[in-house]
């Protein structure tokens, strides 16, 4: 069924817009400084920890971040999108926010020694239990939570978000200094969580009341098929977690770990400070079709202009940046980092679609898609295992861009969206980001036998030089577009509703 069309006031425009831009900028301060401080703190904690350390953790969350999708249980996306929700439904939902999330600390308690067999790690056992009581803390904040991302009070949420990542980075150092090794992370990771909903209940406040399944039976419709989809997300996106650790071993875990992390961080922390403000910008134009092909136009571009020249520029330069800032041991690294980082730029703007259709609730879709990935992607990489770390990652490569082109072209045609359209937002980035590749292997090609932190040095200027020449050249009235955007400049408000959004577009 197509969406109707509706004609959008310019003042309703204009305001929309100028809160999508204000929430990016709050945003955008907010883990411009929080990056700085993980990143550093994950330097050192690399040279604190072991590859192990990494891998007894990393073990625990992926079991427990299938948890935590089953705790989520959608409310977040439900409340989001179903803004007829009444104070009633939605003390209702809080109530059951917080009992799914204590419900799910008592599975941990059961699933620990399971956990320890299967991986044969016994440390296993205390570790899983003590890191399940984040359930019961953030089971308090889904709710308030959503509700302030529904509002689009991003600066709020930013602000709490900077204070979480900061005490998540300082306290898991400190214990790692003081030699408790994986406990550091655990600890670490536990106090930032209670600090986050803490502040959430105290900003966001919300009482309760009895779930009665009648009221809330709609809102749990929509909940449960986002749930499958993203438990069956969860499951295909870290089954190359468990192949690793099962198969490969802990340190091979840690190493793949860490390739993940470093393909995978910049490029989901620069696609945060906007994938976590479109979902609210989408659900306030939600029955206009024509708005929703400008938004998904505008992100779209925006986005790739950005994440283009990262996930591009991690792959070039992995091989010499990898030696510049780890030790000998990480030195397998490099490989899986170059492949995972052009599969995360895939991610993140498949993302945006999928965002789409769970606004225009066509959940349905979604959930068997996810269904269909999970069923091909951990086979593909159980194969690729008998290459080691660098088999999983080709199988993310070879694999996951084929599959992500149904539920595009699904969310193109449910809003009416010409393909061509779509392609022309991906363009700009696209071609600048082609060139920028051909002139750093070119420098490759010429000069040798340079110093690994000299190359990385060269590398990344003369590419930031060409990818920005490309697109003042080629694309000059795209980049005045979005740079009107990211600066705010209302006065290119004028009095025909004219704001800069409707300027990228």
């Amino acid at each position: 069924m197509a969406l109707p069309v509706t004609t959008s006031t310019p003042a309703h425009r204009s305001g929309l817009d100028r809160r999508l831009i204000s929430g990016v900028a709050w945003t955008a301060t907010a883990r411009f400084g929080t990056q700085i401080i993980s990143w550093s703190c994950l330097l050192l904690l690399a040279r604190l920890l072991s590859p192990a350390d990494f891998g007894i953790v990393s073990m625990s969350t992926i079991f427990l971040g299938f948890v935590n999708i089953v705790a989520e249980f959608g409310i977040g996306s439900a409340i989001l999108v179903m803004r007829e929700l009444t104070e009633n439904q939605i003390r209702q939902i809080h109530a059951l926010s917080v009992i799914l999330g204590l419900g799910m600390t008592g599975i941990t308690l059961v699933a620990a020694r399971p956990m320890a067999a299967f991986f044969h790690k016994p440390e296993l056992c205390a570790v899983v239990p003590v890191m399940g009581l984040g359930f019961a803390i953030s089971g308090f904040r889904v709710v308030p939570l959503s509700l302030l991302a529904r509002d689009i009070r991003f600066k709020t949420i930013s602000s709490i978000e900077t204070g979480t990542a900061v005490i998540q980075s300082l306290t898991s150092l400190l214990l790692a200094w003081l030699g408790l090794r994986y406990w550091a992370l655990i600890i670490g990771s536990l106090t930032g969580g209670m600090f986050c909903s803490l502040r959430f209940t105290i900003v966001s406040p919300c009482r309760f009341k009895r779930p009665i399944f009648q009221q809330v039976r709609d809102q749990l419709a929509y909940s449960h098929r986002i749930l499958v989809s993203r438990a069956a997300w969860y499951g295909y996106s870290n089954a190359d977690f468990v192949v690793a650790g099962r198969l490969l071993g802990g340190s091979a875990l840690g190493v793949y770990t860490m390739a993940w992390n470093l393909a995978n961080q910049p490029v989901d922390r620069i696609v945060t400070l906007i994938l976590r403000i479109t979902p609210s910008v989408f659900s306030a134009v939600q029955h206009d079709s024509a708005e929703l092909k400008r938004y998904l136009r505008v992100v779209t571009e925006g986005m790739a202009l950005v994440l283009f020249p990262v996930g591009v520029g991690i792959a070039l330069v992995a091989d010499v940046a990898v030696p510049s800032l780890f030790d000998k041991r990480w030195a397998g690294v490099a490989i899986p980092v170059r492949m995972l980082a052009i599969c995360a730029v895939i991610r993140c703007l498949t993302s945006v679609s999928t965002q789409v259709q769970e606004t225009i609730r066509d959940v349905r879709y979604t959930m068997w898609q996810s269904l269909v990935c999970l069923a091909v992607l951990p086979a593909s990489f159980w194969y690729g295992s008998r290459w080691g770390a660098n088999g999983i990652a080709m199988a993310w490569l070879m694999c996951y861009p084929i599959l992500c082109v149904p539920p595009v072209l699904r969310t193109l045609d449910k809003i009416q969206m010409a393909k061509r359209e779509y392609l022309k937002s991906l363009s700009p980035a696209g071609i600048a980001s082609m060139v920028m590749a051909a002139a750093v292997l070119s420098l490759r090609h010429s000069i040798h036998g340079l110093r690994p932190l000299i190359q990385l040095m060269l590398d990344s200027g003369l590419g930031a030089a060409v990818y920005a020449g490309v697109l003042l050249v080629f694309f000059r009235s795209r980049v005045n577009a979005f740079l009107s955007l990211a600066k705010r400049q209302r006065s290119r408000v004028s009095a025909n509703g004219i704001s800069p959004v409707q300027a990228a577009t």
